[in-house]
């Protein structure tokens, strides 16, 4: 872009995004909000300007604590006047004691030779030549905790305050954790465009404090996770995890695919050190997926060849996806001595010449060798069919009605991977579908959401120019019964049924076909298999390329 094109924010822009944030909250959830959480706000919007920018300035920033003299913004008057101020606020503070990950973040505003600098007077023997990261946690190890605070906690040292409060206040706005304040700038300099909806239509990101407190609680039990993962045995974080009332996390919509995440984590880290039964136990608190195809593979492990045997039948009868599908599949064909279902598939491929040369762009060689043919092609992965169900069904998608729109910020719906997605939206999809008589009328609805949304968010929609260029081609040669099985099937499922398709798309003429590449070591995945299939009953050319390298 060129420099006049530059869109140059105003200078306090994010102390308006801010504000923005705040009010929208008190406006939509006051109700849910704690007394600590109304007097953030409140006792916010009574600070001076300069107090606010600070404030919003150092939240902005990574971390809890900042040294005074690394900070430095050109748009407040009087920096020593706006700190004093949030002081008497609350808003920066001097903790009294700080926990062990607290005291490693304080040492971690210094660098390395102030640090060094800094523990010479102490009479402790410490390797000065590790590394930094190395050096902080030698000295939480070996330094006294009274020594290490009264070292680097000085005065010089601002300490971030009410960040549980403000953290609450961004998880309503959002209705996630990692929600973010740069999504605004992403947005205001053009990087990212979103739906626009009127306010008076958006929904509510939780119904009830207990929910937005639940995901909050497991939010900091991700993360004390990952911390333990470091530390402590797998059998001691077992333990750690049985305290945690987990079944209570799962009775809560919104926050039952966060704890079912957290189960496969404990899971699957117990599985990988070799503790099937406790990996067991946390396996069987939900029947979600990829839960159950991991207790299928636990029981095999442990030559429990019937338990193997009845849950693969449970799952067929009722799978939670492909991947689930076809792995419970597989185990009934093992027992049978047959091959795997991707194997037999794959076997079937058609094997084509690449030069070595494409060994890292197996692909592109592909490729090369069908333009050799006379072909033309794009690479299609996913993104020819994801761009015709997303521009399809794209008011469906963003019907303000499902309560899945609660912000002017997000890229998608909230439920756009959730079960209840296709639920919601069932009738409405069916009579589009149904609607839809003939090609042109569905190729008309594709042309005008290009024309209304180019470039807004969609989270199936790739504004590549060649993609939707391939698209269009791919529409020229399948029929209109093959494209509306093809949207009903993803509609079923968007989160496991808008991945898996095959890597290419080529044409020459009146002939076309969908190929996906597999180099000598890959193998055919689940979801791969499920949309070959699929194509195979539609009557969609599809078929497997093995490379032989020359």
């Amino acid at each position: 872009m060129a420099n006049q094109d530059k869109i140059v924010l105003p200078e306090k822009y994010y102390l308006d995004n801010f504000k923005y944030v705040l009010n929208f909250v008190i406006g939509k959830y006051e109700g849910l909000l704690s007394p600590s959480e109304i007097n953030f706000v409140k006792n916010f919007l009574s600070l001076s300007e300069d107090a606010q920018c600070l404030y919003v300035r150092i939240s902005n920033r990574k971390g809890q604590f900042f040294r005074k003299e690394k900070l430095s913004y050109a748009e407040i008057s009087d920096l020593d006047l706006a700190l004093r101020e949030l002081k008497s606020f609350d808003f920066v503070v001097k903790k009294e004691g700080l926990e062990i990950d607290e005291c490693y973040q304080l040492l971690a505003v210094y660098n390395k030779p102030e640090i060094v600098r800094l523990i010479n007077p102490l009479e402790y023997e410490v390797d000065k030549s590790l590394k930094k990261d190395e050096l902080i946690l030698s000295l939480l190890e070996t330094v006294d905790s009274i020594d290490l605070l009264e070292t680097f906690y000085n005065e010089s040292i601002i300490t971030q305050a009410v960040k549980e409060e403000l953290n609450m206040v961004k998880l309503f706005f959002f209705g996630h954790n990692h929600g973010d304040m740069s999504d605004f700038v992403i947005r205001d300099i053009g990087h990212a465009r979103f739906m626009e909806i009127d306010e008076s239509q958006l929904g509510t990101s939780f119904e009830s404090r207990e929910e937005a407190e639940a995901v909050m609680q497991l939010s900091q039990l991700n993360k004390e996770y990952y911390l333990l993962e470091e530390t402590l045995s797998p059998l001691s974080i077992y333990d750690w995890f049985s305290q945690i009332e987990i079944g209570y996390f799962l009775s809560l919509d919104k926050a039952k695919s966060r704890a079912e995440k957290l189960l496969y984590k404990v899971g699957y880290h117990l599985e990988r050190n070799k503790h099937y039964d406790e990996a067991l136990e946390v396996y069987h608190l939900s029947s979600s997926s990829p839960l159950r195809e991991r207790r299928i593979r636990i029981y095999n492990k442990q030559k429990e060849f019937k338990k193997s045997l009845e849950l693969a039948h449970h799952i067929l009868d009722s799978p939670n996806d492909n991947k689930e599908y076809y792995i419970a599949q597989d185990v009934i064909n093992k027992l049978d001595k047959k091959l795997k279902t991707t194997t037999i598939r794959q076997k079937e491929g058609m094997v084509i010449p690449v030069k070595h040369s494409y060994l890292h762009q197996v692909e592109d060689g592909a490729l090369a060798y069908f333009e050799s043919l006379g072909f033309r092609g794009y690479h299609s992965e996913n993104s020819i069919c994801r761009n015709v169900f997303g521009l399809f069904f794209w008011d469906e998608i963003f019907d303000p009605k499902h309560n899945s729109l609660h912000q002017p910020l997000q890229r998608s719906p909230s439920d756009i991977y959730e079960k209840d997605f296709y639920k919601k939206r069932k009738e409405a999809i069916k009579q589009k579908l149904e609607l839809t008589k003939n090609k042109n009328q569905l190729v008309n609805v594709l042309k005008k959401s290009v024309q209304s949304f180019t470039n807004i968010s969609n989270p199936f929609v790739h504004w590549d120019d060649d993609m939707i260029e391939g698209m269009w081609k791919f529409l020229s040669y399948v029929k209109l019964k093959q494209i509306k099985s093809l949207l009903a099937e993803m509609a079923i499922d968007p989160k496991n049924r808008s991945t898996g398709f095959p890597d290419l798309f080529v044409w020459k003429e009146k002939e076309y076909s969908f190929y996906e590449v597999k180099s000598p070591n890959d193998h055919l995945s689940e979801k791969q298999l499920f949309w070959l299939e699929r194509f195979d009953e539609w009557g969609i050319h599809a078929e497997i390329a093995l490379v032989s390298w020359v």
